[in-house]
């Protein structure tokens, strides 16, 4: 009897009589609201259990800590105190060579950047000549082309700049 109502079926035409599956199925709509409730809800519960787990792992270091022995207390804080110790040397001797640098090249040293001698000299230097064009014999050219910066010059003097600027 299926062959015969699979025949049936088969011989009906389309648009007549019968009846489209998916047409009879209500549309789902997907409620936005609720889905967004549910996620801040999922959230929350997560926020609160990293929440307990920071307070036990709080907890659990103040027990390490109480369980310490005093040497093991004492070496721990002379270490960071030698660390600290440490830092403010360097930051003291940057700042020394940033206040020497700075007045050998006539710069503030609060402009001056690096954390070598070598590097804060460096740029004490470019500071200095980016002050002082003069002083630094960029000034002989005075334009990238190389153009003289006075055109009353003669070409003679022109070619001199030039030398003295690649001695």
């Amino acid at each position: 009897m299926t062959d015969a109502a699979t025949i049936d079926n088969a011989q009906q035409p389309q648009g007549e009589g019968s009846e489209d599956v998916q047409s009879t199925e209500p549309q789902k709509s997907v409620d936005w609201k609720a889905k967004y409730e549910n996620a801040i809800k999922h959230s929350r519960e997560w926020e609160s259990r990293a929440k307990a787990n920071k307070d036990a792992a709080d907890e659990l270091d103040r027990l390490k800590e109480s369980q310490l022995s005093e040497t093991e207390k004492l070496t721990r804080r002379a270490e960071r105190a030698e660390r600290e110790l440490s830092a403010l040397k360097t930051a003291n001797q940057v700042n020394a060579w940033k206040n020497a640098a700075a007045e050998r090249y006539a710069v503030p040293a609060s402009l001056l950047s690096g954390a070598t001698e070598d590097e804060i000299n460096a740029n004490a230097k470019a500071l200095s000549e980016w002050k002082n064009p003069e002083r630094s014999g960029a000034s002989a050219l005075g334009d990238p082309s190389g153009l003289p910066q006075n055109p009353s010059k003669s070409a003679d003097d022109w070619i001199r700049s030039i030398a003295r600027h690649n001695k």
